[in-house]
Order: structure tokens, then C-alpha cells, then sequence
């Protein structure tokens, strides 16, 4: 049984379309992502006559209604970011209404993920393909039933679904406290208890795979860049300095349970396995920022980990 996994593809929508279409590539019997499944900003384009602006990148953009201001859109999407047409004075009013702002991300986060389930759904129903997905720490918790709507696509947060090998997952998408208070961000003792809840499904956990967002904690796939009081990046003579993010909860769980494989995102610098006693530990990093989809492809046959290989396209 091969299944592709990759994770942390931030509303990247060429990421995503690699995703889906991965499975006839690599000829995978089923696709998992592992979360972070949302982009990080709006990128208001304003009405001026026919044609709309706005400040992309660090760049002055503008187009005209129809064609052109298509392809912006898409450029826009393709980066991560949700580009929004308005007029001069709802853009100021948003300016000034913190909670209008984050709903109007919310309802483009979900229409996103609406849009990308139906490609899913459109591509792979057809070949019978599974599609699992989760969120990540970064995720609302509001986008969950986007995805538990679909028909096709299964939503993972804390529980156990069969391959199609019948091989079982349990997966959770929080993660330890990060500087950025995101939304998943849960304290060491409330990601423990969210990661034995999940296990505790299991029929053979020693058999099974953990879909854990977040990485054990020491092992190489779990490096971050230190930061500073003011949350920049630290330098040194060898360049950004770098120092283990992961989770001590995930890292005793993978210990405790040793599993048949761990699959883990969250950092996208750190690339790379790490063999916790029995378990092997896969992080494919993430580069969705120059359109790069970072994948891990894995054989399993009768309850053993064959092969694995990391996929960069």
C-alpha cells in the first residue's frame, strides 16, 4: 500500500493541486495531509473604474476587470493569500474593524477549503483514491466542519481512520505553545491528553501510524529558528541559529506507544527522519512559499514499514 503524505501547504493553491494530483503521479493509493491547511493574509484589490490595486509582496499590483484581474487573483491564491475585491471605503472600514476583518479571513479561509475539496473530490472519487486530511496549529477551529462536510475527503482531528491496507491512524493537529498564539496551541499537558485520547482508539497501536502536526521534540525534524524578544530571528557566525521546537507530549507518546511510523509537519526547515526506538519519524518540510510541494511517499505491506522516500515537485 502507498500513500503519499505531505503537510503544511498554508492556502497555497498550486500546492494543494499538486496534492490532489499526486496520486496519479506516484501512483498512491490514498493521500494524506497532514495540516496547516490555511493561508496568512488578505490582500485587499480596490475599485478604481474598471480596474482594481492593491499592494502585494511588497509590490504596487493592478489590473483590469476580466482577464487580467483573473490571473492577479490566481497569482495571488497561488502564494498562499486571499486577494479580495472591494471599494475605497469598505477597505478603510475593515482598516479600522479588527473583528470585520477576521471574519471576512475566516469566510475566505473556508471558501478556499470548500474549493479545494471539490478538486479532490472531483479527481480522486473517480480512481478511488481516499483523501485524509487535518488541520494544523495555525487552523481556526472553525474550518473543521468544511472539511467533515465533504463527501469524499475524511477530516482526522482525534481519531482513527483504516488505510486501505487497514492499517489505523490517529492523528491531532495541535501543537505546544508557539510565540504566534495560534489557535492550536495548547499547553504540553493538554496536547498529552489530546494525543492518548486519539491512541486510545486504536486496536494495535504498536501496528498503527501517528499523525502528529507537531514533531517530537530533540530529534533533528523538529528545529526552528531562535528568535529574539521582539520574535526575529537570531544570527550567529554559521548563519540563523536554530534550536529544537518540537513536543516533549508527542516525543514520550511516540516513545511510550512506538508505533509502526510517525508522520509530523509543523517546522518546514526541518526535513529529515528520526528513529524513536522502533518508530521512524518523518518530516517532509515544506517550501509551499516558491510553490514547491514537499511530500514523503511510504510503502506498508502486512503491518510493516517497507520503504519511504521524501518527493520534492
Amino acid at each position: 500500500m502507498r500513500l503519499f503524505y505531505a503537510t503544511d501547504v498554508h492556502g497555497y493553491d498550486r500546492c494543494f493541486t499538486k496534492f490532489v494530483n499526486a496520486a496519479a503521479f506516484y501512483e498512491a493509493d490514498a493521500l494524506l495531509l497532514g495540516g496547516d491547511l490555511t493561508g496568512k493574509a488578505i490582500v485587499p484589490l480596490v475599485a478604481n473604474g474598471r480596474a482594481f490595486h492593491g499592494r502585494f509582496l511588497g509590490d504596487e499590483v493592478e489590473a483590469e476587470e476580466g482577464e487580467g484581474l483573473t490571473e492577479l487573483e490566481q497569482k495571488i491564491a497561488n502564494a498562499g493569500y486571499y486577494a479580495y475585491r472591494c471599494d475605497r471605503e469598505e477597505e478603510e472600514a475593515l482598516g479600522g474593524d479588527a473583528e470585520a476583518r477576521d471574519r471576512l479571513f475566516l469566510r475566505l479561509m473556508q471558501e478556499r477549503l470548500e474549493r479545494w475539496l471539490a478538486l479532490a473530490e472531483e479527481r480522486l472519487s473517480p480512481r478511488g483514491v481516499p483523501c485524509y486530511v487535518n488541520a494544523g496549529n495555525d487552523d481556526p477551529l472553525e474550518i473543521d466542519s468544511v472539511v467533515e462536510a465533504s463527501p469524499w475527503v475524511q477530516f482526522l482531528e482525534g481519531r482513527v481512520i483504516q488505510l486501505p491496507d487497514e492499517t489505523e491512524v490517529a492523528s491531532c493537529g495541535f501543537a505546544n505553545r508557539t510565540p504566534w498564539d495560534c489557535p492550536r496551541d495548547v499547553e504540553e499537558s493538554e496536547l498529552s491528553r489530546r494525543l492518548e485520547a486519539a491512541i486510545a482508539q486504536l486496536g494495535e497501536p504498536e501496528q498503527s501510524v501517528f499523525n502528529f502536526h507537531c514533531p517530537p521534540f530533540g530529534t533533528g525534524i523538529d528545529s526552528g529558528p531562535k528568535l529574539n524578544e521582539e520574535f526575529r530571528m537570531q544570527s550567529g557566525a554559521g548563519g540563523v541559529e536554530m534550536h529544537p521546537v518540537g513536543s516533549t507530549a508527542c516525543r514520550e507518546t511516540i516513545e511510550r506507544h512506538q508505533p509502526l511510523l510517525g508522520l509530523h509537519g509543523h517546522l518546514h526547515e526541518s526535513r529529515g527522519t528520526f528513529k524513536l526506538g522502533r518508530t521512524i519519524c518523518i518530516n517532509p518540510g515544506s517550501e509551499y512559499n516558491e510553490g514547491i510541494l514537499r511530500g514523503a511517499l511510504v510503502e506498508l505491506k502486512k503491518g510493516k514499514l517497507k520503504s519511504h522516500q521524501f518527493t520534492a515537485g
